[in-house]
């Protein structure tokens, strides 16, 4: 019996049928595109090898070869593969058809362009639009115009990228390409980051955010990279990084190798910023080592200047050898064709001269520099005021170094003014960091006091000093607001019951995060000039026979400006640290007293700590000024943590009257605020509202409206947000009685606890005509949080910048039955006509815990 082999053969060209070949071909190419759009190359490129093994089966198929081939070295580029993109071009352009070379070139400029040979890719781009159709290529015209503006964009030619991103936007819209339409969309946010209007650019990015979320959910990496680069400019560096935090780990998992880099670009200089320079120099070696490895020889220079400015604040590296390294840097960035760039090395260089001993050769240096100009970056600008500052002072040309100063500072507040939202206003101080402490140094050595004022209201709570803006109706974020109110009700009734309330978080951060970027979008009074400190004369005049007592902080060191009817002087008081930690466990102290019921002996005990702890306080920041001082009413202006002393602790103010203010700005604004004349009617309105959960809160409520005539009373289920703001609006006083919690995280978000919800710090800014005085009998809702600048952020500082003029609430957690009767003697006072101050000053006198403050005017 015989045995017959069965050999297989490879199908000839006549077995294939071209056209199944080319439908499945398609298929696969039109899989990778999708993939591609969707910020998935690793997958985009599997789809697309799968459709180039059907093309390359049959010579009929070259058109969708071609096709394959031009689509995959996108993909291969985008997972860092980019030598490899453009051998894959090469091998397509053999193959091109007419009709396809116009993507070829846009697919080539694009590679080009992410290789950093810029002028290569805008002739690249030029061609290929030239060559494209609305009508018949209206997909890859669109791309086309996305990706050349990114190179305008990149040589500073920004009103040509706008013009093609608006073409670009146009032709996407005209033909339902909604993706595109978000593509051109962030892109324009881009150009609003560089042109600082960052309102603008945060309203883009959110509503691409949303599109990208159905459209396209990869491409969610490159857009937090984005937000965060606009995050950085505005100062919010904490919230920056959160983002970035998120694009690296998507970027790694989709193999975005460009986005990845980005984002290790961006984290240095979110990390420079918030002053943490040994990891700015960390990132910025990681990304430099990233682009590199894209052959991104101009990206590689940025990050490398970002290593650069790093290394200089490090302060430990040798000046000499930084100048160097700036001098090399600055002249390959030019060479590059980054001129902006160039000029911020040959700053960094000049600085690291003047640190390094060699003046002369600095001030050459700033000497051949032009100016900044106007579409410069925040950043640069700042910079150059502050180079040619230390150039002057080098050179002992004092006065020019100040007026530097000062112009670098009226940059920084028409920069400010742009925002509408407190966030961002505050925020923004840390880019005048270097220029404030500059300023303030340069005035204590000068020892001038006058000067010293000067800088120091320079410096800070400069946010409060703008005009206040009502944010535009958005059904969004009160959407929101509305939501999170229920939810937080909901969380606070589950905690009492003693329920698990952890499956609630996600959603309650979900909600806060909506809320504070609505509100990033709300643009500034824009035209707002630059404040300028009152003279001393007029503030003495004022001060009526109070003292001022304005703390300042250079380095370490903790000193203190006193301002009498007779003399203006600086003292020195000792090591900031050392003072904020004492007022830290102060506060600490109080708040383990607060409501406990202790022993008679442990009672006794946690009493005389809160006294020595009170005295180490009292020892520390005002007993050097007392001598000064005497036994005048107080005005402080502190700085840092001090914001959150409880001034009626120490053993010198237990019956002193004491005002507290971010500055003395915002104290005079206050004061002409309380001063000013209101309708008789408005002025004697009083609200008085009590929350629930407080078992005294009802009867403190009718015991201070008693003292009233006339008052609104607000109790039990009335006593909601929405009713509480309502009556607030245009009152005399407001008087809240309710449980409150301070949030470190977001200080907007602190609350008072009422009837279906809390009231939070954005619901504030809501009031048309805030209350001229609000009293809250609540715990540690007068803290803040601090920021650069000393620009707090807190309920308290809500109010004063909604137009309240004063403001008394607690910086610990108080007992019930104390703030009723703080509180009951207070209002007492103030109808005897006592100022809200020494109201408050004969209110706590015997009472416990003395923790309340008067901010604002007194």
């Amino acid at each position: 019996m015989s045995t017959h082999r069965r050999w297989s053969r490879r199908p000839s060209l006549c077995d294939v049928d071209p056209a199944a070949l080319a439908r499945r071909a398609t298929r696969w190419h039109a899989a990778g595109l999708a993939s591609s759009d969707a910020g998935q190359p690793g997958r985009a490129a599997r789809e697309l090898r799968a459709g180039l093994r059907l093309a390359k089966r049959h010579p009929a198929l070259r058109d969708i070869h071609a096709r394959l081939l031009i689509s995959l070295a996108w993909a291969e580029s985008e997972r860092g593969r980019v030598e490899l993109g453009f051998r894959l071009l090469d091998e397509a352009e053999a193959l091109v058809a007419p009709p396809q070379r116009p993507i070829l070139l846009g697919q080539r400029a694009l590679l080009l362009k992410r290789s950093g040979r810029n002028a290569e890719a805008l002739r690249q781009y030029d061609e290929s639009i030239g060559l494209l159709s609305d009508l018949t290529h209206p997909p890859d015209l669109v791309k086309a115009l996305n990706n050349r503006s990114l190179v305008h964009l990149e040589a500073g030619n920004v009103r040509l990228a706008r013009a093609d991103l608006r073409r670009c936007a146009e032709v996407a819209a005209r033909h339902g390409l909604g993706l595109h339409v978000a593509m051109a969309r962030t892109n324009l946010g881009c150009l609003d980051v560089i042109a600082g209007d960052l309102p603008a650019a945060l309203r883009a990015f959110a509503r691409s955010d949303a599109d990208y979320r159905v459209l396209a959910p990869g491409r969610l990496a490159n857009l937090a990279v984005e937000r965060a680069r606009a995050l950085v400019a505005a100062g919010l560096y904490r919230e920056a990084e959160r983002q970035l935090a998120s694009a690296v780990e998507r970027a790694t998992q989709q193999q975005l190798g460009h986005t990845y880099a980005d984002a290790l670009q961006v984290r240095a200089e979110a990390a420079l910023l918030a002053g943490e320079p040994v990891a700015a120099a960390r990132w910025a070696r990681r990304a430099r080592a990233a682009f590199l490895g894209r052959t991104n020889v101009r990206r590689a220079a940025l990050a490398a200047l970002l290593e650069l400015r790093a290394d200089q604040a490090v302060g430990e590296v040798d000046q000499a050898t930084v100048a160097r390294r700036a001098g090399v840097l600055a002249g390959r960035l030019a060479r590059l064709g980054l001129p902006e760039d160039a000029r911020v090395a040959g700053m960094v260089r000049a600085r690291a001269l003047v640190a390094a001993g060699r003046p002369r050769r600095a001030a050459e240096l700033i000497g051949r520099q032009a100016g900044p100009r106007r579409t410069d970056r925040l950043d640069t600008r700042l910079l150059w005021h502050m180079a040619r500052a230390e150039v002057a002072a080098s050179a002992g040309r004092s006065a020019e170094a100040r007026r530097s100063l000062l112009a670098g500072m009226t940059a920084l507040h028409r920069h400010r003014a742009r925002f509408g939202c407190a966030d961002l206003q505050t925020g923004a101080a840390v880019h005048g960091r270097d220029l404030a402490r500059a300023g303030l140094a340069a005035a204590l050595a000068e020892g001038s006091a006058n000067a010293v004022y000067r800088w120091s209201e320079r410096a800070r709570a400069q946010a409060l000093l703008l005009p206040p803006v009502r944010p535009p109706d958005d059904p969004v974020a009160a959407e929101a607001l509305e939501e999170l109110r229920q939810l937080q009700h909901r969380v606070r009734q589950a905690e009492l019951a003693g329920r698990p309330t952890l499956a609630f978080h996600s959603r309650l951060e979900a909600l806060q995060r909506v809320i504070r970027e609505r509100a990033w979008a709300t643009p500034g009074p824009r035209d707002a000039a630059p404040p300028t400190p009152a003279p001393l004369s007029a503030v003495t005049a004022q001060l009526a026979g109070a003292a001022l007592v304005v703390y300042v902080a250079a380095g370490d060191v903790l000193r203190a400006l006193v301002v009498t009817d007779r003399a203006t002087s600086v003292v020195v008081l000792g090591d900031r640290g050392t003072a904020e930690e004492a007022v830290r466990r102060l506060r600490a102290d109080l708040d383990g007293q607060a409501g406990r019921a202790m022993p008679a002996r442990l009672a006794a005990v946690v009493r005389a700590a809160t006294r020595q702890d009170a005295d180490r306080v009292g020892s520390m920041v005002l007993d050097p000024v007392l001598p000064l001082v005497g036994d005048r009413d107080l005005v402080v202006v502190p700085t840092g943590l001090l914001l959150t002393t409880p001034w009626h602790a120490l053993p010198a103010c237990a019956s002193r009257p004491v005002t507290v203010a971010p500055s003395v700005g915002v104290w005079l604004a206050a004061r002409r605020r309380l001063n000013a004349g209101r309708p008789a009617a408005e002025s004697a309105a009083v609200t008085v509202v009590a929350g629930p959960g407080i078992p005294r809160g009802e009867a403190e409520a009718r015991a201070v409206a008693s003292l009233h005539q006339g008052a609104v009373v607000l109790t039990g289920p009335e006593a909601t947000p929405a009713a509480a703001l309502a009556a607030m609006a245009g009152a005399g006083l407001a008087h809240i009685a309710a449980h409150g919690q301070h949030q470190t995280e977001n200080p907007l978000f602190s609350t008072l606890e009422l009837a279906g919800g809390p009231l939070m710090g954005y619901d504030v800014q809501e009031l048309r005509t805030a209350p001229r005085t609000v009293v809250l009998s609540c715990c540690d809702l007068g803290l803040t949080d601090v920021r650069h600048g000393d620009e707090a952020l807190g309920m308290p500082t809500a109010l004063l910048a909604a137009g309240t003029a004063t403001v008394v609430a607690s910086v610990s957690r108080v007992a019930d039955e104390a703030a009723t009767e703080i509180m009951v003697a207070y209002h007492r006072a103030v109808v005897a006509g006592r100022p809200p101050a020494a109201a408050l000053a004969e209110a706590v006198r015997g009472n416990q815990p003395p923790s309340f403050v008067c901010f604002g005017a007194g």
